[in-house]
């Protein structure tokens, strides 16, 4: 496979993947932010706050009135803004430049519902919606939008080279995000419960498991039970939840594994940190050390993506 090919089924991979998190975190997000709202004024404007940590190089783009929600410039500038990069806008639209670039390694299921998707956001980009409500709307929408793109790939793709690439990108850009989520949640998280706040507490820990898509499985493995002792081994180290950082780098090293040799280089990189991952207990992840345990998935997935580049990419 040409390596321009390649790159562009890689990247697709990611953007949509990213435009996927974008939407479900957003969503989420409002809905603890609007939980909050007059019980703690602090906690609904952290909970903003934390998607330019999520999204470090993001930016709030638009101008909005000193009397606007709170709401507002964060879903006007990660929703329909292209001028951020991180935006749904941007993503769905890089998406889409990739997917024109290699039109002969995708099916017409593809491209036709990444197509219709990216020309439904296009018109929220012309005229966003001026409320809170509107832009819940569309964003459910852009949402349905994406995995209608997400089932195409898995059910009409035949599983070649082009396809493990593809979902290669996919597996970094979930890895590499669900690390950032849990390296900046869980901290504030892990501190001491709020005296006389328990359930608001209890609906921060619920948030963490819906901004990872995990909050069904995880009841159905643990029930009610929402206790730092049992989300966080849970959300790093459970081997069968797809949205667990193990999870993510057992699939990062099987599609590396597929396309490089045993010996490769980037081969040994990603077995370090899947086989970190597949060994830890939840002593490990507990609170005194996940921080750092964090830093290191995060330090370490982006120079897989780096080592990725080099050895595919680079001409």
């Amino acid at each position: 496979m040409l390596s321009r090919v390649a790159d562009a089924l890689y990247w697709l991979g990611r953007y949509v993947e990213r435009s996927e998190n974008l939407t479900r975190i957003l969503l989420v997000t409002d809905d603890i932010s609007t939980e909050a709202q007059g019980l703690d004024e602090s906690l609904a404007q952290a909970a903003w706050k934390d998607l330019l940590a999520i999204f470090p190089a993001a930016q709030l783009t638009r101008d909005t009135p000193p009397y606007a929600p709170l709401a507002l410039p964060y879903l006007l500038a990660f929703f329909a803004d292209p001028r951020n990069h991180y935006s749904v806008s941007y993503c769905l639209r890089r998406a889409r430049e990739n997917a024109r670039a290699v039109r002969e390694a995708l099916t017409l299921e593809v491209f036709v519902s990444l197509n219709e998707t990216h020309h439904a956001l296009e018109k929220w980009e012309r005229k966003p919606p001026g409320d809170v409500p509107g832009l819940r709307d569309a964003l459910t929408d852009t949402h349905r939008g994406v995995f209608s793109i997400v089932g195409a790939i898995a059910h009409t793709l035949p599983r070649d080279e082009g396809w493990k690439f593809l979902r290669l990108g996919e597996a970094i850009e979930r890895l590499y995000r669900s690390a950032c989520v849990l390296r900046v949640k869980l901290p504030a998280l892990l501190g001491p419960a709020p005296v006389g706040d328990v359930p608001l507490h209890h609906a921060q820990w619920r948030t963490l498991l819906r901004s990872l898509a995990s909050l069904e499985h995880f009841r159905r493995t643990y029930g009610a039970r929402l206790e730092p002792d049992a989300v966080v081994p849970f959300l790093v180290l459970e081997a069968e939840s797809p949205r667990s950082l193990r999870h993510g780098a057992d699939t990062v090293e099987r599609y590396v594994a597929a396309l490089a040799g045993p010996q490769d280089s980037v081969t040994r990189l990603v077995g370090r940190l899947a086989s970190e991952l597949r060994y830890a207990d939840a002593g490990t992840v507990g609170a005194d050390g996940v921080t750092g345990f964090l830093d290191s998935v995060v330090d370490q997935t982006a120079k897989i993506h780096d080592a990725i580049d080099a050895r595919f990419f680079v001409t």
